[in-house]
C-alpha cells in the first residue's frame, strides 16, 4: 500500500496522533461492529451486523468533529439461523419495532490515555442513552487504487436492561440465559468522500 499524499497525513494535535480533516464515508466492506455475550454464565457466543453505515466528519478542531453511524439490526449474524432468528425476534433486537441501531456524536475531546473520547447519543430497541466511547485512531492510507481511507478502533460495553433488553435476563434456577452485559468491537474503515 502506498502512503497518502503529505497533504493527507494524519495530525499530531497536543502530542496525539489525529485523524486528517475532512467527511469520510464508512466502508461497508471494510467497516466490522461485532459483540460478544455470555451464554448460560459459562459460554460465550459471537456475533456481527454485517450491514453498517455512517459518515465521519474530521474538522480543524477535533472537538468540532462528528460521527454518525446507522446499523441494520435485521443484518445481524451469529452463523446459525435458529438463533439468528430469536436475536431479531421480539425477544431480543425486534428487527421489525426497531429496524436500526444509531449513534450520533455530541462531542469529541482528548483523552489523557492517547485515544479520542466520543460523546454520544446511542439509541437499541428504541432506547436511547448517552454513552463515551474511548475512540483510537489506527491512522491513514490508501489503498492499491489510491482511495484515501482512515481506520479507527473502540470496545464498549452496553448493559441491557439499559435498552429494555430484559429477556430471560433470570431464570428460575437462577442462571441467566444470555449475559447481563454485551461486549462490542467496533473496527471503521472510512473513506474521503470531500
Amino acid at each position: 500500500m502506498s502512503d497518502l499524499p503529505d497533504k493527507d497525513h494524519s495530525r499530531v494535535v497536543n502530542h496525539t496522533l489525529a485523524p486528517p480533516v475532512g467527511t469520510f464515508q464508512l466502508d461497508r466492506v471494510h467497516t466490522f461492529v461485532a459483540f460478544r455475550a455470555q451464554h448460560l454464565a459459562v459460554g460465550r457466543v459471537r456475533g456481527r451486523f454485517e450491514d453498517v453505515t455512517g459518515t465521519i466528519v474530521v474538522a480543524e478542531d477535533l472537538t468540532q468533529s462528528t460521527v454518525e453511524v446507522e446499523i441494520a439490526t435485521a443484518s445481524v449474524t451469529t452463523l446459525n439461523s435458529d438463533r439468528d432468528a430469536d436475536i431479531r425476534s421480539e425477544h431480543y433486537l425486534d428487527v421489525a419495532r426497531c429496524p436500526t441501531i444509531t449513534f450520533r456524536s455530541t462531542r469529541a475531546a482528548e483523552s489523557t490515555s492517547g485515544t479520542w473520547l466520543v460523546t454520544g447519543d446511542f439509541t437499541l430497541h428504541g432506547v436511547t442513552n448517552p454513552v463515551q466511547l474511548p475512540v483510537a485512531f489506527g491512522g491513514p492510507t490508501a489503498d492499491a487504487y489510491g482511495i484515501n481511507r482512515v481506520a479507527f478502533h473502540t470496545e464498549p460495553s452496553i448493559t441491557r436492561k439499559d435498552y429494555g433488553l430484559t429477556f430471560e435476563l433470570l431464570k428460575e434456577a437462577g442462571t441467566p440465559l444470555a449475559g447481563r452485559d454485551t461486549a462490542i468491537q467496533i473496527d471503521p474503515q472510512a473513506i474521503r468522500s470531500q
